[in-house]
């Protein structure tokens, strides 16, 4: 992704914001761990509806995709602390009620909580639409999830560019999650410590949710429940 023609651009007819300090780039960071967070609940109400013994299938589905969304939070707070921010995930606006829209996304992106059944699965859809081929990054109110971290990958190599990476890593390498702590997913836990960690980061989060138009539908993981198999993106 070519930094110098994406970081400013055009949705309609506003202005789309670009991530230009490490103040944006830490903002837009901890939205997106509240971004993750706001996912969660719906996949879990999904799944507890579910009678297993009678949809198996279905509930190991959504319950993998629970924990690669649990993934994805841990990857953003990696982010976070990797860029020397501190993840905040016990304020008040984490909680609200539902339905809400996804934190800081288009009003379209409504997000409810409902028993497994087809409008659950629009909704399911809707979080995880890919983005259409050559869409502008928006660093807010963004139409889709992956234009959202598309807007922070371009801000993360702005900035590298502009003020070098030891000024945007400055976090401890101590408050990493890596792979001496349990995961039972499919996906890697990546410690974040530079521009490249941080971009196999993103590209694990967006791969496992929306895919990839490289490799279409598959995410380059195994399945969670059958590790035999490979996995296809949510």
């Amino acid at each position: 992704m070519d930094s110098t023609d994406l970081r400013g651009g055009t949705r309609g007819d506003a202005e789309v914001r670009p991530i230009g300090s490490l103040h944006d780039l830490r903002e837009h960071v901890q939205w997106a761990i509240e971004l993750e967070h706001a996912t969660i609940p719906p996949y879990l109400c999904a799944l507890y509806s579910l009678d297993v013994a009678r949809n198996a299938n279905a509930a190991e589905v959504v319950q993998s995709v629970v924990v690669e969304e649990m993934l994805h939070l841990t990857l953003a707070a990696n982010l976070l602390n990797a860029v020397g921010g501190a993840p905040v995930l016990d304020a008040a606006r984490l909680v609200p009620g539902y339905p809400r829209t996804l934190p800081h996304g288009a009003p379209a992106l409504t997000l409810e909580l409902r028993s497994f059944g087809p409008q659950g699965l629009e909704d399911f859809l809707m979080i995880e639409h890919p983005s259409p081929p050559r869409a502008v990054p928006e660093a807010d109110r963004y139409e889709t999830i992956g234009q959202f971290y598309a807007a922070i990958e371009v801000g993360l190599r702005y900035l590298c560019e502009s003020l070098g990476e030891d000024t945007v890593f400055t976090g401890e390498l101590s408050r990493q999650i890596g792979s001496s702590y349990p995961y039972g997913g499919a996906g890697r836990v990546v410690p974040v410590s530079d521009l490249d960690s941080a971009l196999d980061a993103l590209a694990e989060i967006v791969e496992q949710g929306e895919g990839s138009s490289a490799r279409g539908v598959w995410d380059n993981d195994r399945q969670m429940f059958h590790p035999d198999r490979d996995e296809v993106a949510h």
